[in-house]
């Protein structure tokens, strides 16, 4: 267990790096990629843990490393892409644009490249990380360890409570385009006394709308930014609006 929780969070890095190294490539600038604010993804350290402990011992065979690589990583992808969008009601990332993909959950292009890099993890990066986990002193590996965890614990709980923060954002910008809506159908029928003041909450709502969808808090910016295709089951216009907004 020590040895794969290191691993773990080992490649939870690696695979943060790797998604931020993908994210410059495409954007030209940092972009401090995944669902937690820390530097690591865990799907990565989830993944590879998993093929180090079903596929490790088939890598003489290149080609059933290759399968099992494809199909269990992509297994992993469309559960973890399926889980958080019952539970937080986003979906986070978006392949139903691409060819050949899974309910937009996993693609035939991307669970290919993840076989291709299992490929690369066990042959020429796995015995590096092993040997640096040997050569950590057991006895303050448990101690980085315990603070990893640590960390990694307080970072999920900002990060769950981010998205609930959003989610009440949303919602309150989908209650104020309702009240305008029912403020500006009425307005036709007023008296001019009735007119001033309904403008006057018209005009409120809005800049209280307006405030909503510019002024995030730093962790929804980051949140946005490092999901920029994710979509909500809920609040579909309000995210796009507020997308839109920290776009500009």
């Amino acid at each position: 267990m020590y040895k794969y929780l290191y691993y773990f969070f080992i490649y939870s890095f690696l695979g943060w790096c790797l998604e931020v190294c993908y994210a410059a490539l495409n954007t030209g600038r940092f972009i401090n990629r995944g669902f937690l604010n820390g530097p690591y993804c865990p799907l990565y350290g989830v993944g590879v843990v998993i093929i180090i402990v079903f596929v490790f011992p088939l890598r003489k065979n290149i080609f059933i490393l290759f399968i099992a690589s494809v199909i269990l990583t992509s297994i992993l992808e469309l559960v973890t892409g399926f889980a958080l969008e019952k539970i937080f009601h986003y979906r986070w990332w978006d392949y139903s644009n691409v060819p050949f993909n899974i309910g937009g959950y996993v693609c035939l292009k991307f669970s290919l490249m993840w076989g291709i890099a299992c490929i690369m993890v066990v042959d020429i990066i796995h015995p590096l990380v092993n040997d640096f986990v040997k050569w950590i002193p057991h006895f303050i590996g448990k101690i980085l360890l315990g603070i990893m965890i640590i960390m990694m614990a307080i970072d999920l709980a900002a990060s769950v409570r981010t998205v609930l923060k959003l989610n009440s954002r949303l919602d309150r910008i989908d209650k104020i385009a309702v009240d305008i809506h029912d403020f500006s159908n009425g307005i036709g029928s007023k008296l001019t006394t009735d007119f001033l003041v309904t403008d006057k909450k018209i005009k409120k709502l809005n800049q209280e709308k307006e405030d909503l969808m510019k002024k995030l808090d730093w962790d929804q910016k980051r949140l946005l930014k490092a999901f920029p295709t994710m979509k909500s089951n809920h609040h579909k216009e309000s995210l796009d609006d507020v997308k839109n907004n920290l776009n500009q």
